[in-house]
């Protein structure tokens, strides 16, 4: 008889990550003449890097961008203030046994610990709106974790909303590069920059025994020189690779955003689900048309298929999704509000909080088509059709603009009792002088 062939599957997508293994280093000093460098290992026992000492190398940035710029260097990178506190590395051994270090994360950037907290839905609008982003270039090699918080309760109830295994939308921007060696995107004064959504995790870290952020991003992304594909990469690989990361060479700020009625779970007859789970989905399968070009095997960027305008059209299908799934069994959901109250109550918040963001999704009258029927058009150019892909993106112009939608979407989240977490970071790592962050354009109205 014939073997049956052995099949192998899987249930979502899988992360790209960087480095096989991990460690929590402080970096001590290079050794001169080579690529290494002297580091003592936090010692999860006494709280303090005084655990083995030992060297790791960190050779040079191979691949400089078009524009002439490394995305990171070791240069002062003993001296940065963001060593105090140690870092994450992630890499693998070589030939010599010596731990080749590949990427980087601050500690103190992940940590479960705000350098400030902000209460109170107004003044958290206004943080994240106008402060968060407010003088990069005097903020250059610094990190920025605030905590705020719709609610205007004190700083110890905000920072006890969150706790170990809680989840949280990211909503995640980038600026541009300035300075000596400016990228070609940053001559005008209007810099788009890139937007994205992923998923925070708080985790115990088994390493140092304490909470922390797990970040991954879901990349909305064409193939392009920069060496990313579209798909679910971890923050060790989107952010802190010292090849193809951006923390090295861009201003970023990430948006957590926890909010019960969307981030948390609804048990419908033992079966719990989560409209974040939903959305996640969506996103995954946007990531896959990229990936092959709706099955032309090319993405094509223009106003109407874009980061922004199709991260933000997997969240519209969500939000569809869920609004269908109500229609469709409204008695039933009727019965199921009775026996669980509590649920009931986030679940009517979780329709107003929907609507609100579908309108603001689609402010120029009805849905767009595509969003609609979920047309598959991405192998399309500008050129194809220029008007009507214009005219297309358009109809949904706030979702054009990275920042003014990450804006709009946290302004939304807090009208409905969020508490948003702002992790920044300002091209940190070693020391470029020859660049400086740009912040991406704002157009909040």
């Amino acid at each position: 008889s014939t073997p049956h062939p052995t099949s192998l599957y899987i249930n979502s997508t899988p992360i790209q990550i960087t480095g096989r293994y991990y460690a929590v280093v402080r970096f001590v000093a290079p050794i001169a003449g080579t690529d290494r460098f002297q580091v003592v290992h936090f010692n999860r026992a006494s709280r303090q890097f005084d655990g083995p000492s030992e060297q790791v190398s960190l050779p040079p940035v191979e691949l400089a961008a078009a524009y002439g710029s490394y995305p990171s260097t070791t240069r002062d990178l003993e001296k940065v203030p963001l060593n105090e506190h140690g870092w994450y590395i992630y890499g693998s051994q070589d030939a010599t046994g010596t731990f080749v270090v590949q990427a980087l994360a601050p500690r103190s950037l992940l940590a479960l610990q705000p350098q400030s907290i902000v209460v109170g839905r107004k003044a958290s609008e206004r943080y994240i709106v106008k402060r968060c982003w407010e003088n990069p270039v005097a903020h250059k090699g610094e990190i920025s974790s605030v905590l705020t918080c719709a609610q205007q309760i004190s700083n110890q109830e905000a920072l006890a909303e969150w706790q170990e295994g809680d989840r949280a939308l990211v909503v995640h921007t980038y600026g541009g590069i300035g300075g000596n060696k400016k990228e070609p995107a940053a001559a005008t004064p209007i810099f788009f920059g890139h937007f994205a959504f992923g998923l925070a995790t708080i985790v115990r870290e088994s390493l140092t025994d304490e909470l922390r952020f797990e970040i991954c991003y879901h990349q909305v992304y064409t193939h392009n020189t920069d060496g990313l594909i579209a798909g679910t990469l971890h923050w060790s690989r989107y952010m802190g690779d010292r090849q193809f990361g951006w923390a090295g060479s861009r201003p970023t700020c990430d948006l957590l955003i926890k909010q019960d009625a969307f981030t948390g779970y609804y048990d419908f007859n033992g079966n719990p689900r989560s409209p974040l789970g939903t959305m996640l989905a969506s996103l995954q399968v946007m990531t896959a048309r990229y990936r092959i070009g709706d099955g032309t095997g090319g993405t094509y960027v223009g106003p109407a298929n874009n980061c922004s305008q199709d991260s933000n059209q997997a969240l519209f299908g969500c939000l569809q999704y869920i609004e269908k799934a109500v229609t469709a069994n409204e008695r039933r959901l009727i019965h199921w509000g009775q026996n669980n109250p509590e649920q009931a109550l986030r679940f009517r918040d979780l329709m107003q909080l929907g609507q609100e963001l579908k309108l603001e999704l689609q402010p120029l009258g009805g849905p767009r088509s595509d969003w609609e029927k979920n047309e598959f058009n991405l192998g399309s150019t500008l050129e194809d059709n220029p008007m009507q892909n214009l005219i297309t993106g358009l109809g949904s112009w706030r979702t054009l603009f990275p920042r003014l939608a990450s804006d709009k979407i946290a302004q939304i989240f807090l009208k409905h009792g969020a508490s948003i977490w702002v992790l920044s970071t300002n091209q940190i790592g070693g020391y470029d002088p020859d660049i400086t962050p740009i912040a991406p354009t704002s157009m909040s109205l």
